[in-house]
């Protein structure tokens, strides 16, 4: 779903000053200029919302963010501004002093790029559609309600792991996940009480 090929220049004999032949570039679309995926800013901003995040979550998170250059639409569509303004005010003095350092980048990069073009990737209605099914069963195999931040991050998270394609990969461990929250008591009762991480939960049933 996000990759493509960037192909070089026309050619009919393509070489290097070497003499070997050149190739097509496979790249993914988030590592071109200007590009901000709003689907890993949506994931990251719910990690930091879910009520009693761990700590080194919060920070990772902040962290990984701050890799990203959000333009000033991105920063209100999405809200993600407000939530690490709010950060920079957080008890904890390394996730405070972490929210500083990231709001005053992404600052300064409006600042010095309020003129250039970006480009916004979001999914379809129909990949949507296919999504907010499986956070129902999610929800359903934990006993919460859909809207639950929790629902969200191991759907977003499983997405994320599967390199962002719905395809089988994602299928079958969103399938794999249900199953095992549904019928292993414990196993719930860790994801409930963040004992395992959403990464963790992800991770061990990836297909």
């Amino acid at each position: 779903m996000d990759k493509f090929v960037i192909k070089t220049p026309r050619n009919p004999t393509p070489t290097t000053e070497n003499g070997r032949k050149t190739n097509y570039k496979q790249a993914t679309i988030e590592s071109l200029k200007g590009v901000v995926v709003i689907e890993d800013i949506d994931r990251l901003k719910n990690k930091l919302k879910i009520e009693n995040q761990t700590k080194d979550v919060m920070i990772d998170s902040i962290v990984e963010l701050g890799k990203k250059n959000p333009s000033k639409e991105v920063l209100l569509s999405t809200k993600i501004g407000k939530v690490i303004n709010r950060l920079r005010k957080h008890e904890d003095k390394d996730i405070s002093q972490t929210a500083c350092t990231v709001y005053n980048d992404w600052k300064q990069h409006i600042e010095s790029n309020i003129s250039q073009p970006r480009i916004e990737v979001k999914c379809d209605p129909k990949s949507e559609k296919m999504r907010n099914s499986g956070r129902k069963f999610l929800a359903d195999a934990l006993q919460l309600e859909i809207s639950n931040r929790l629902v969200e991050g191991i759907e977003r998270e499983c997405l994320y792991q599967c390199n962002r394609l719905l395809n089988t990969n994602y299928k079958r461990t969103m399938r794999g996940i249900v199953f095992l929250l549904k019928h292993q008591d414990d196993v719930r009762k860790q994801v409930l009480s963040q004992t395992m991480s959403i990464e963790d939960l992800v991770r061990t049933n990836k297909k």
